[in-house]
Protein backbone atom coordinates (compact mmCIF):
# COMPACT_ATOMS: atom_id res chain seq x y z
CA UNK A 1 0.00 0.00 0.00
CA UNK A 2 2.96 2.09 0.96
CA UNK A 3 4.55 1.16 -2.61
CA UNK A 4 1.37 2.28 -4.44
CA UNK A 5 2.48 5.87 -3.80
CA UNK A 6 5.20 5.60 -6.71
CA UNK A 7 3.28 6.16 -8.90
CA UNK A 8 3.63 9.94 -8.48
CA UNK A 9 7.61 9.45 -9.19
CA UNK A 10 6.69 7.61 -12.35
CA UNK A 11 4.53 10.99 -13.65
CA UNK A 12 7.59 12.93 -12.40
CA UNK A 13 9.86 10.89 -14.04
CA UNK A 14 7.90 10.36 -17.29
CA UNK A 15 7.87 14.00 -17.53
CA UNK A 16 11.34 14.43 -16.75
CA UNK A 17 12.05 11.92 -19.60
CA UNK A 18 10.27 13.49 -22.03
CA UNK A 19 10.83 17.13 -21.26
CA UNK A 20 14.53 16.26 -22.18
CA UNK A 21 13.36 16.32 -25.72
CA UNK A 22 14.88 19.57 -27.80
CA UNK A 23 12.08 19.94 -30.49
CA UNK A 24 8.86 18.27 -30.70
CA UNK A 25 8.12 16.53 -34.05
CA UNK A 26 4.27 15.17 -33.36
CA UNK A 27 4.38 12.30 -35.98
CA UNK A 28 7.72 10.94 -35.37
CA UNK A 29 7.21 11.59 -31.54
CA UNK A 30 3.96 9.42 -31.25
CA UNK A 31 5.81 6.75 -32.96
CA UNK A 32 8.33 6.11 -31.24
CA UNK A 33 6.55 6.13 -28.07
CA UNK A 34 3.46 4.10 -29.28
CA UNK A 35 6.29 1.73 -31.44
CA UNK A 36 7.86 1.51 -27.27
CA UNK A 37 5.65 0.99 -25.27
CA UNK A 38 2.65 -0.74 -26.93
CA UNK A 39 4.73 -3.90 -28.54
CA UNK A 40 5.84 -4.91 -25.30
CA UNK A 41 2.51 -3.98 -23.87
CA UNK A 42 0.59 -6.29 -26.34
CA UNK A 43 2.63 -8.93 -26.75
CA UNK A 44 2.68 -9.27 -22.51
CA UNK A 45 -1.09 -8.61 -22.47
CA UNK A 46 -1.84 -11.18 -24.92
CA UNK A 47 0.05 -14.13 -23.15
CA UNK A 48 -1.56 -13.17 -19.97
CA UNK A 49 -4.74 -13.48 -21.73
CA UNK A 50 -3.45 -17.07 -23.23
CA UNK A 51 -2.28 -17.59 -19.91
CA UNK A 52 -5.59 -16.70 -18.29
CA UNK A 53 -7.66 -18.87 -20.91
CA UNK A 54 -5.55 -22.17 -19.56
CA UNK A 55 -5.18 -21.12 -15.97
CA UNK A 56 -7.86 -18.63 -14.79
CA UNK A 57 -6.50 -16.28 -12.59
CA UNK A 58 -8.53 -13.46 -13.90
CA UNK A 59 -11.94 -14.79 -13.99
CA UNK A 60 -13.75 -11.85 -15.25
CA UNK A 61 -11.18 -11.37 -17.33
CA UNK A 62 -11.91 -12.21 -21.03
CA UNK A 63 -11.87 -11.82 -24.97
CA UNK A 64 -13.31 -8.05 -24.73
CA UNK A 65 -11.15 -7.06 -21.95
CA UNK A 66 -7.83 -8.19 -24.45
CA UNK A 67 -9.94 -5.85 -26.93
CA UNK A 68 -10.20 -2.99 -24.71
CA UNK A 69 -6.54 -3.28 -23.87
CA UNK A 70 -5.37 -3.54 -27.71
CA UNK A 71 -7.96 -1.06 -28.85
CA UNK A 72 -7.21 1.44 -26.15
CA UNK A 73 -11.02 1.92 -24.76
CA UNK A 74 -10.21 0.53 -21.60
CA UNK A 75 -9.66 3.85 -20.13
CA UNK A 76 -13.30 4.41 -20.53
CA UNK A 77 -15.12 1.62 -18.18
CA UNK A 78 -14.58 1.28 -15.01
CA UNK A 79 -15.23 -2.56 -15.57
CA UNK A 80 -12.10 -2.90 -17.99
CA UNK A 81 -9.36 -0.23 -17.00
CA UNK A 82 -7.73 -2.77 -14.27
CA UNK A 83 -8.44 -5.85 -16.20
CA UNK A 84 -5.73 -8.38 -15.75
CA UNK A 85 -4.13 -6.83 -13.13
CA UNK A 86 -4.86 -3.96 -11.39
CA UNK A 87 -1.66 -2.26 -12.03
CA UNK A 88 -2.64 -2.11 -15.60
CA UNK A 89 -4.65 1.52 -15.35
CA UNK A 90 -1.30 3.14 -15.44
CA UNK A 91 -1.06 2.43 -19.15
CA UNK A 92 -4.05 4.64 -19.88
CA UNK A 93 -2.84 7.36 -18.30
CA UNK A 94 0.50 7.24 -19.50
CA UNK A 95 -0.61 7.31 -22.73
CA UNK A 96 -3.39 10.02 -22.13
CA UNK A 97 -0.12 11.97 -21.25
CA UNK A 98 1.68 10.56 -24.53
CA UNK A 99 -1.31 12.04 -27.28
CA UNK A 100 -1.47 15.43 -25.48
CA UNK A 101 2.37 16.39 -24.83
CA UNK A 102 3.31 18.11 -28.12
CA UNK A 103 0.27 20.47 -26.30
CA UNK A 104 2.64 20.82 -22.92
CA UNK A 105 5.76 21.07 -25.15
CA UNK A 106 4.12 24.25 -26.68
CA UNK A 107 2.81 25.90 -23.68
CA UNK A 108 6.35 25.53 -21.76
CA UNK A 109 7.94 27.12 -24.92
CA UNK A 110 5.39 29.94 -24.28
CA UNK A 111 5.05 30.34 -20.76
CA UNK A 112 7.67 30.76 -17.75
CA UNK A 113 8.37 27.96 -15.97
CA UNK A 114 6.43 29.13 -12.87
CA UNK A 115 3.56 30.04 -15.03
CA UNK A 116 3.72 26.70 -16.69
CA UNK A 117 3.74 24.80 -13.09
CA UNK A 118 1.24 26.95 -11.70
CA UNK A 119 -0.56 26.94 -14.41
CA UNK A 120 -0.99 22.99 -14.77
CA UNK A 121 -1.06 22.90 -10.97
CA UNK A 122 -4.27 25.14 -10.96
CA UNK A 123 -6.00 22.40 -13.37
CA UNK A 124 -5.16 19.24 -11.39
CA UNK A 125 -6.67 20.90 -8.23
CA UNK A 126 -10.28 21.85 -10.05
CA UNK A 127 -9.88 18.77 -11.44
CA UNK A 128 -9.69 17.03 -7.65
CA UNK A 129 -12.87 19.48 -6.53
CA UNK A 130 -14.89 18.33 -9.67
CA UNK A 131 -14.80 14.55 -8.82
CA UNK A 132 -15.15 15.20 -5.36
CA UNK A 133 -18.19 17.20 -5.94
CA UNK A 134 -19.63 14.54 -8.16
CA UNK A 135 -18.47 11.88 -6.15
CA UNK A 136 -16.29 10.09 -8.81
CA UNK A 137 -13.18 10.27 -6.69
CA UNK A 138 -13.75 6.55 -5.71
CA UNK A 139 -13.85 5.27 -9.90
CA UNK A 140 -10.96 4.46 -11.01
CA UNK A 141 -11.47 6.24 -14.56
CA UNK A 142 -12.17 9.23 -13.25
CA UNK A 143 -9.22 9.03 -10.39
CA UNK A 144 -6.80 7.97 -12.91
CA UNK A 145 -7.51 10.54 -15.71
CA UNK A 146 -4.27 12.69 -17.13
CA UNK A 147 -5.88 16.16 -15.12
CA UNK A 148 -5.03 14.26 -11.54
CA UNK A 149 -1.38 13.81 -12.05
CA UNK A 150 -0.95 17.06 -14.93
CA UNK A 151 0.97 18.87 -12.38
CA UNK A 152 3.52 16.75 -11.51
CA UNK A 153 4.19 15.31 -14.93
CA UNK A 154 4.62 19.04 -15.59
CA UNK A 155 7.00 19.61 -12.78
CA UNK A 156 9.12 16.60 -14.10
CA UNK A 157 9.27 18.31 -18.00
CA UNK A 158 10.41 21.62 -15.58
CA UNK A 159 12.89 19.90 -13.96
CA UNK A 160 13.92 18.31 -17.37
CA UNK A 161 14.56 22.10 -18.71
CA UNK A 162 16.87 22.87 -15.19
CA UNK A 163 18.50 20.03 -15.85
CA UNK A 164 19.38 20.90 -19.62
CA UNK A 165 19.58 24.27 -19.02
CA UNK A 166 21.52 24.92 -15.51
CA UNK A 167 22.26 21.35 -14.92
CA UNK A 168 20.47 21.24 -11.66
CA UNK A 169 20.26 17.53 -10.33
CA UNK A 170 16.92 17.53 -8.24
CA UNK A 171 18.44 14.22 -6.94
CA UNK A 172 21.41 15.12 -5.92
CA UNK A 173 20.36 17.99 -3.06
CA UNK A 174 21.18 18.04 0.41
CA UNK A 175 20.85 14.72 2.20
CA UNK A 176 19.33 16.19 5.33
CA UNK A 177 16.57 18.75 3.35
CA UNK A 178 15.57 15.47 1.31
CA UNK A 179 15.58 13.69 4.56
CA UNK A 180 13.18 16.16 6.18
CA UNK A 181 11.17 16.68 3.00
CA UNK A 182 10.61 12.83 2.94
CA UNK A 183 9.55 12.70 6.76
CA UNK A 184 6.94 16.01 6.01
CA UNK A 185 5.72 14.70 2.81
CA UNK A 186 5.29 10.97 3.47
CA UNK A 187 3.32 11.90 6.97
CA UNK A 188 1.17 14.50 5.74
CA UNK A 189 0.38 11.81 3.13
CA UNK A 190 -0.87 9.13 5.58
CA UNK A 191 -2.52 11.72 8.14
CA UNK A 192 -4.88 12.60 4.58
CA UNK A 193 -5.35 9.38 3.30
CA UNK A 194 -6.27 8.37 7.32
CA UNK A 195 -7.82 11.03 8.53
CA UNK A 196 -9.20 12.32 5.23
CA UNK A 197 -11.62 9.61 3.58
CA UNK A 198 -11.84 9.67 -0.43
CA UNK A 199 -11.30 13.46 -0.09
CA UNK A 200 -7.67 12.90 1.79
CA UNK A 201 -6.85 10.77 -0.58
CA UNK A 202 -7.30 12.58 -3.71
CA UNK A 203 -5.62 15.84 -2.51
CA UNK A 204 -2.47 13.91 -0.94
CA UNK A 205 -1.10 14.01 -4.41
CA UNK A 206 1.42 16.55 -3.51
CA UNK A 207 2.80 15.84 -0.02
CA UNK A 208 2.85 11.86 -1.31
CA UNK A 209 4.75 13.02 -4.82
CA UNK A 210 6.66 15.32 -2.21
CA UNK A 211 7.64 12.58 0.07
CA UNK A 212 7.94 9.81 -2.40
CA UNK A 213 10.28 11.53 -4.56
CA UNK A 214 12.74 12.90 -1.74
CA UNK A 215 12.60 9.91 -0.13
CA UNK A 216 13.85 7.94 -3.27
CA UNK A 217 16.21 10.48 -4.44
CA UNK A 218 17.86 10.24 -0.55
CA UNK A 219 18.06 6.43 -0.88
CA UNK A 220 19.83 7.08 -4.70
CA UNK A 221 22.09 9.85 -3.21
CA UNK A 222 23.11 7.60 -0.26
CA UNK A 223 23.86 4.06 -2.03
CA UNK A 224 25.72 6.06 -4.87
CA UNK A 225 28.54 7.51 -2.14
CA UNK A 226 28.15 4.54 0.25
CA UNK A 227 26.82 1.58 -1.26
CA UNK A 228 28.00 1.43 -4.89
CA UNK A 229 26.83 -2.13 -5.47
CA UNK A 230 23.29 -1.48 -4.70
CA UNK A 231 23.38 2.13 -6.62
CA UNK A 232 24.26 0.08 -9.47
CA UNK A 233 21.70 -2.72 -9.15
CA UNK A 234 18.89 0.20 -8.36
CA UNK A 235 20.16 1.63 -11.92
CA UNK A 236 19.70 -1.62 -13.24
CA UNK A 237 16.29 -2.35 -12.26
CA UNK A 238 15.79 1.65 -13.68
CA UNK A 239 16.85 0.05 -16.95
CA UNK A 240 14.32 -3.01 -16.86
CA UNK A 241 11.57 -1.01 -15.03
CA UNK A 242 8.83 -1.26 -17.80
CA UNK A 243 8.77 -5.08 -18.85
CA UNK A 244 9.31 -5.59 -15.00
CA UNK A 245 5.67 -3.39 -14.18
CA UNK A 246 4.54 -5.43 -17.63
CA UNK A 247 5.37 -8.85 -15.55
CA UNK A 248 5.53 -8.54 -12.02
CA UNK A 249 1.89 -9.23 -11.06
CA UNK A 250 0.95 -12.35 -13.08
CA UNK A 251 5.02 -13.58 -12.03
CA UNK A 252 3.80 -13.48 -8.58
CA UNK A 253 0.55 -14.56 -9.04
CA UNK A 254 1.89 -17.66 -10.86
CA UNK A 255 5.12 -18.22 -8.32
CA UNK A 256 2.78 -17.39 -5.52
CA UNK A 257 0.55 -20.31 -6.29
CA UNK A 258 3.16 -22.84 -6.82
CA UNK A 259 4.86 -22.36 -3.89
CA UNK A 260 2.04 -22.66 -1.63
CA UNK A 261 0.86 -25.51 -3.69
CA UNK A 262 3.02 -27.85 -4.74
CA UNK A 263 5.73 -27.13 -3.25
CA UNK A 264 4.16 -26.34 0.34
CA UNK A 265 5.61 -22.70 1.43
CA UNK A 266 3.38 -19.80 2.00
CA UNK A 267 4.86 -16.87 0.09
CA UNK A 268 5.40 -14.46 2.86
CA UNK A 269 7.01 -11.25 2.35
CA UNK A 270 10.67 -13.05 2.76
CA UNK A 271 9.45 -15.38 0.50
CA UNK A 272 8.10 -12.82 -2.06
CA UNK A 273 11.70 -10.66 -1.65
CA UNK A 274 14.27 -13.56 -1.79
CA UNK A 275 12.37 -16.50 -4.30
CA UNK A 276 9.54 -14.46 -6.77
CA UNK A 277 11.45 -10.91 -6.90
CA UNK A 278 14.59 -12.04 -8.52
CA UNK A 279 12.67 -14.65 -10.77
CA UNK A 280 10.87 -11.64 -11.72
CA UNK A 281 13.78 -9.58 -12.45
CA UNK A 282 15.31 -12.14 -14.67
CA UNK A 283 12.44 -12.29 -16.39
CA UNK A 284 11.84 -8.71 -17.10
CA UNK A 285 15.70 -8.54 -18.19
CA UNK A 286 15.12 -11.12 -20.95
CA UNK A 287 12.02 -10.04 -21.86
CA UNK A 288 13.63 -6.23 -22.14
CA UNK A 289 16.47 -7.90 -24.70
CA UNK A 290 13.87 -9.09 -26.98
CA UNK A 291 11.75 -6.35 -26.82
CA UNK A 292 14.81 -4.19 -27.94
CA UNK A 293 15.16 -6.77 -30.72
CA UNK A 294 11.41 -5.94 -31.82
CA UNK A 295 11.30 -2.38 -31.86
CA UNK A 296 14.65 -1.69 -33.50
CA UNK A 297 13.26 -3.88 -36.22
CA UNK A 298 10.14 -2.18 -36.05
CA UNK A 299 11.88 1.29 -36.08
CA UNK A 300 14.24 -0.01 -39.14
CA UNK A 301 10.85 -0.71 -41.12
CA UNK A 302 9.01 2.61 -40.45
CA UNK A 303 12.28 4.35 -41.33
CA UNK A 304 12.18 2.33 -44.99
CA UNK A 305 9.02 3.34 -45.77
CA UNK A 306 9.31 6.79 -44.68
CA UNK A 307 12.69 6.95 -47.26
Amino acid sequence: MVGGTGVHLFFILSGFGLGLSQKIQPAIFYKRRFTKILIPYYLVIITIFAINMFYPIYKDDGLYALLSHLFLFKMFSEDLMTSFGYHFWFLSTIIQFYLIFPLIFYAKEKLSNSKCILLSLIISICYWILISVLNLSDERVYNSFFMQYLWEFVAGVILADYYKHKRILFWEQNNILLCFMAIIGISTMAIMAMKGGRIGQTFNDIPAALGYTSLSALIFSITSKTIKPLNRLLIFIGGISFELYLTHMVTFILLTNLFEFIVKIEADILVSLVGILPISTLLAYLLHKLFAVLVSNANATFAQQVN
